[in-house]
């Protein structure tokens, strides 16, 4: 498990400190980790890193994240994802957008799922207390089924539109809720439907250093046989933010 950790450590670094060169960048990186032992042995780590640049024209953003868990040595969940967007603003509420994500989980029955979309958003709310962004897209995504005994590793391709919803609510100058809405609609009979939620809730403890408390619920219409199509993360984790 070390070993994957510092790999997804060694990735993290690559594709964020090179982009943080250029001092028009922020984010902020969290850590959630619990270790229990005794009749159980058990390890859970959620790690996130995010950043963020604001221009006249583009507003760009980077996101990546891994989750590990050990129970008695055995590994029962294990994701690692990556996501990167460009926006394109051609007025102060409306611009454009391309959006690109990978990511792999060992249960989920896919090797991987990749997908891209081109599309149009709007800030329909922007004030300092709140931001709402609508965004829709067509796009294309490509999931890789696991092999299994009875059957090979198969790829399928499928034109899918995007949904999302992205909601900043500072609540005081300390406390702020987000929420992250998305739903990509695809092939009934490959993909189908995933659609996520993913709500946060952070506080400022001192300085750069924040809480987070979290809840991550994905739901999928098509799964490969044998797994669940709701998936779901609770998650209580430190949160650090530079470039502010």
């Amino acid at each position: 498990m070390t070993i994957r950790y510092l790999s997804a450590a060694t990735l993290a670094a690559t594709l964020i400190v090179p982009t943080l060169a250029s001092a028009e960048w922020k984010g902020e990186a969290e850590l959630g980790y619990v270790k229990t032992g005794g009749n159980t042995d058990t390890s859970s780590l959620n790690a996130k890193a995010k950043a963020e640049q604001e221009v006249e024209k583009w507003r760009n953003t980077i996101n990546l994240g891994a989750l590990n868990n050990d129970t008695d040595g055995v590994t029962t969940a294990e994701r690692y994802f990556i996501t990167g967007q460009t926006n394109y603003k051609f007025t102060k509420r409306s611009y454009i957008f391309g959006l690109a994500g990978y990511e792999t989980d060992k249960f989920s029955g896919y090797d991987y799922r990749a997908s891209a979309s081109v599309g149009y958003g709007n800030r329909v709310v922007d004030n300092k207390a709140v931001t709402l962004d609508l965004e829709i897209a067509p796009g294309w995504r490509q999931s890789q089924i696991e092999a299994t005994d009875a059957t090979p590793s198969v790829t399928e391709n499928e034109f899918i539109v995007l949904g999302k919803l992205n909601l900043l609510w500072n609540i005081t100058d300390n406390t702020k809720l987000t929420e992250e809405l998305s739903t990509a609609v695809g092939d009934s009979e490959k993909g189908g439907t995933v659609t996520r939620s993913l709500t946060a809730l952070e506080s400022q403890v001192a300085g750069n250093l924040f809480t987070k408390i979290s809840y991550d619920i994905r739901h999928a219409s098509v799964v490969p046989a044998g797994k669940e199509k709701t998936d779901d993360i609770f998650s209580v984790a430190l949160l650090y933010k530079f470039g502010q």
